[in-house]
């Protein structure tokens, strides 16, 4: 068996991301999310309105009750539904103040072609309002666990007369997640730890529901409780040097996607999101891959640092529309990525203990780590093709 060199392999890599860059080139990165809605708020001291905005794929789920609808609603059949989705976001979006609650009234609709899809852009006024208060308690779960338990909702002041905000598009006040409940959404400024809070919880549950960074990280851990003899696994037999291992695996990984999401956060370099996501999928096959030939193993951390450059751009997407003052900004970052740290530790805490149990087995080489980083190549190849052919299509 010819052997090739990490060298040849890394080379191999830089070619395949070349190439991967090449293929996306023509596809320019979405400012939002698929699955994301967004409710604007226009506040002066005497009036409440706003607009509700979501694509049209949304509303054809919406109209069919059905999350795995891909085919779009036209404008002519929103029109014709307008009724029935009118009365959906009436009851999905509630507002109240100090007890009571608000009444809305949708009129008007607009669309709005972004990048990622067409955005309906449904316009309500808040009735009953004639001194406008500070703060509103707000509850939103528009196509969340009915339809989409991955959606995510955002809450923004897109202008306020009061303090001079005007044609805000990205200063996002709440976020909201299933089961969020009432959320209290303040009109006028943001305090910085409500801020903070907002973006360490959304950190937290954006690495638990991002199963491609889930993935990386358990390819990771299923060798983190081996050691290489004779270029074989074996079972280890120090707690203390796996789980420095897995630390200092999971350091290598943070440094890098933090990095990363710097940058992009603040516009200093950013990439097509379909190539981020596409380079994403292949890193979950490149690990486990070194599962599957352990001689390069000892070239992890390099490969790690690598790809964990790319995933710091995907967590970076999800930060993309913030558009915050640059202190707010720097908090957002900072809370974010305190956010998904804590949640990449509940992952090691949860799956290292098990994986380390069961080491010894005999079964734990051929079905954990040999028969399960085959399972997760197939499963990365699969959202490659994927997230490719969906770009060119």
């Amino acid at each position: 068996m010819t052997r090739l060199h990490p060298r040849a392999l890394f080379a191999s890599l830089r070619i395949l991301c070349a190439s991967l860059l090449l293929a996306c080139s023509a596809v320019i990165a979405a400012a939002h999310s698929y699955n994301e809605s967004y409710v604007y708020f226009d506040v002066t001291d005497t009036t409440l309105g706003g607009r509700v905005e979501v694509t049209l794929t949304d509303l054809a789920r919406v109209i069919a009750g059905d999350g795995s609808v891909e085919t779009p609603l036209t404008q002519e059949q929103v029109i014709e539904n307008k009724e029935q989705i009118f009365n959906y976001f009436e009851e999905k979006l509630l507002l109240s103040s100090e007890g009571r609650a608000y009444a809305l009234e949708f009129d008007e609709i607009k669309f709005l072609p972004t990048k990622v899809d067409v955005f309906t852009q449904l316009e309500f006024t808040v009735l009953g309002v004639s001194e406008t208060p500070r703060s509103i308690a707000m509850s939103y779960d528009g196509l969340f666990g009915d339809i989409d338990p991955t959606h995510r909702g955002y809450a923004l002041i897109g202008s306020n007369t009061r303090n001079g905000m005007a044609e805000n598009e990205g200063y996002i006040s709440a976020i909201f997640s299933p089961s969020d409940g009432t959320k209290t959404l303040n009109l006028d400024d943001e305090p910085r730890l409500s801020v903070a809070l907002t973006f360490l919880e959304h950190g937290v549950w954006h690495i638990w529901l991002g199963f491609d960074h889930v993935l990386f990280l358990i390819t990771l851990l299923l060798s983190s409780v081996m050691v290489l003899t004779a270029q074989r696994w074996e079972p280890s037999t120090s707690l203390r040097d796996s789980l420095m291992k897995t630390v200092k695996i999971v350091t290598v990984f943070t440094i890098a996607h933090t990095v990363t999401l710097t940058l992009a956060t603040f516009n200093i370099i950013t990439l097509p999101i379909v190539f981020v996501e596409a380079v994403i999928a292949i890193s979950i096959a490149i690990v486990a891959l070194g599962n599957l030939m352990p001689r390069f193993h000892t070239q992890t951390w390099k490969i790690v640092f690598m790809f964990g450059l790319f995933h710091g751009f995907g967590f970076a997407n999800v930060l993309e529309p913030l558009g915050l003052d640059p202190a707010r900004k720097a908090l957002g970052l900072v809370s974010f990525n305190i956010g998904v740290e804590l949640g990449q530790l509940a992952i090691v805490i949860l799956v290292f203990p098990i994986l380390f149990m069961l080491r010894k087995r005999p079964a734990y080489r051929t079905i954990a780590l040999q028969a399960g980083s085959i399972a997760l190549i197939a499963i990365a190849l699969f959202w490659f093709v994927e997230r490719v052919a969906g770009a060119i299509g």
